[in-house]
């Protein structure tokens, strides 16, 4: 499918197919290609809590206010994390780019000291935005490739998010949920929306440019 079209086709289902599953290998699949996303000094803090289980799936209804239908009848239901302690990974990460040529091993330490001393020098403030804005990153993009492989998802925002974490064990000290996304096959049409005209939108130079 072209990216135009996907763009367009992503709509947010309400109910999807109950009998319909999804590998896990193309899940995993979906979940490597979302990892692409842009992040800011590779730090990748995004973390993805995988529920195909349906007895696991359950153990989210009471916690998801009028999101329950999405989440009962899709094929997994993810929960979106953003890692407030990323740096225990950066010796990975530069392992990593080692390993895949994406970094000379004499310039590891070097990097891990700059990438600690700018993660010690940030405020909690500062590490909370950049991980949500880099995990949302990865989360939209996780929803166009699901609909170019055919499936359709449902971002949830509004959930019970000490009660999720609670329910999947899940260290609210150091995770800090983004959203749920639900996927699968649609079970009924998107409802139809629209945007506002690039008018509102847009200022061209300055910030002076808006409708309103």
């Amino acid at each position: 499918m072209e990216l135009k079209n996907v763009i367009e086709q992503r709509k947010t289902i309400k109910v999807f197919n109950p009998h319909v599953s999804i590998e896990r290998q193309v899940l995993e699949e979906m979940l490597m290609l979302a990892q692409l996303a842009p992040s800011k000094a590779n730090l990748q803090p995004w973390r993805f809590v995988v529920v195909d289980d349906t007895v696991q799936k359950n153990k989210l209804l009471g916690s998801v206010a009028f999101n329950a239908p999405p989440c009962e009848t899709a094929s997994a239901v993810i929960l979106v994390l953003a890692d407030l302690q990323y740096q225990l990974l950066l010796d990975d990460i530069l392992e990593c780019s080692i390993e895949t040529g994406c970094l000379h091993p004499q310039f590891k330490q070097r990097s891990l000291d700059f990438l600690l001393s700018v993660h010690n020098a940030s405020s909690e403030q500062d590490i909370r935005d950049q991980v949500i804005t880099d995990t949302s990153l990865a989360a939209m993009q996780l929803m166009l490739i699901a609909k170019d492989k055919g499936y359709d998802t449902h971002a949830i925002g509004v959930f019970d998010c000490s009660a999720v974490l609670a329910a999947l064990e899940v260290d609210a000290d150091r995770y800090l949920p983004v959203m749920l996304l639900a996927i699968g096959k649609a079970a009924t049409a998107a409802l139809p929306s629209s945007r506002l005209s690039l008018d509102y939108t847009v200022s061209w130079n300055n910030g002076k440019g808006f409708k309103k």
